[in-house]
């Protein structure tokens, strides 16, 4: 048992101290808390008998400690040092009951804190999904009234521009067209070329048909002049039985071939009122190089139209069903 004896100037250097302060705990002990809170309710209320049998009790229940246990230096060391247990059982308490209580405290308030978040999280997030699939369906609701509106305002745009019987350009969008390609033409030094179209005969066949068949003729033919025409130019009808062709940056050799393929296939069209009846048109042609001093004395496309009513008006001169020309500046 060496080292009970190498402990025991340790122990009783803290028996020593600790005996200073006995006095004063144990007549607080059985003079007062003893009598106050039994020991049932109070930790360091417990009788020293009890609590040497807890602590035997507990020893005697391990087999390897039973030899320490009844040996004689374990009593003898024992003896005298279980009376300021109470001391430290206060101590213990002092310290230990306030962390205690603190740890529990912010344990019930982590946990109250965690358990509403998880609760209210829920619910949020409950609410927020609502509110995002409402918002969702708005979203598409919205996206398809935005396509539809679109489709309107299309349509609507098209319909300003387009000629209600024949579904080619109508003469609003020519004046802007002629204006802007005019104005561009000239101020890049390009060519611009345009040609005047006029069905031939077409107040005899009004005479001879009727104003219906007469419409049936101008769609014809407004569909053949639009089916001629390439992407990059512009099938307007002018009125009546008048049409136009704008035709930016081709030269004379290109207006010329875009016009012949509609003269060309007028002939051809065939109706079921009359199979005889044959369809033909004039062509007035004009072409503008805006980098000749001529090009550049044209002042509004009013000079350029009328250029090429004039080349229209000799088409008919000559015996109609031809296709007159002029260049300005070549």
């Amino acid at each position: 048992m060496a080292p009970y004896r190498d402990w025991r100037p340790l122990i009783d250097g803290i028996y020593t101290v600790s005996s200073y302060f006995m006095w004063p705990i144990n007549l607080l002990y059985n003079d007062l808390l003893i009598h106050v809170f039994p020991p049932s309710d109070w930790f360091p209320g417990i009788y020293m008998a009890n609590l040497l049998a807890l602590l035997q009790g507990a020893l005697t229940a391990v087999p390897q400690a039973q030899a320490i246990l009844t040996s004689d230096s374990i009593q003898q060391a024992m003896v005298g040092y279980l009376d300021f247990l109470p001391l430290l059982a206060m101590g213990f308490y002092l310290l230990l009951g306030p962390l205690l209580d603190v740890c529990i405290d912010l344990f019930k308030t982590l946990f109250w804190n965690l358990f509403i978040e998880m609760s209210f999280t829920k619910r949020k997030e409950g609410r927020y999904q609502e509110a995002l699939e409402k918002r969702a369906a708005d979203l598409v609701k919205l996206n398809v009234e935005f396509k539809n509106l679109s489709k309107e305002n299309s349509a609507l745009a098209q319909s300003v521009i387009t000629d209600e019987l024949t579904k080619v350009y109508n003469k609003r969008f020519f004046i802007e067209k002629i204006t802007y390609e005019f104005n561009q033409a000239k101020s890049k030094k390009q060519i611009l070329a345009i040609a005047m179209v006029d069905i031939d005969h077409f107040k005899k066949l009004n005479d001879n048909y009727g104003h219906l068949m007469g419409d049936k003729v101008l769609k014809a033919v407004a569909q053949v002049a639009k089916g001629s025409t390439p992407n990059d130019c512009f099938c307007c009808r002018f009125g009546g039985e008048e049409f136009s062709v704008i035709m930016p940056k081709k030269t004379r050799e290109e207006a010329t071939a875009i016009i012949a393929k509609i003269h060309q296939s007028l002939p051809l069209l065939r109706f079921e009122e009359d199979p005889n009846l044959r369809t033909s048109a004039s062509f007035g042609i004009c072409v503008v190089d805006f980098k000749s001093p001529e090009g550049q004395a044209l002042t509004s496309y009013e000079d350029l139209l009328k250029l090429a009513d004039d080349e229209l008006y000799k088409a008919k001169l000559n015996g109609r069903n031809r296709i007159e020309s002029v260049s300005v500046g070549d």
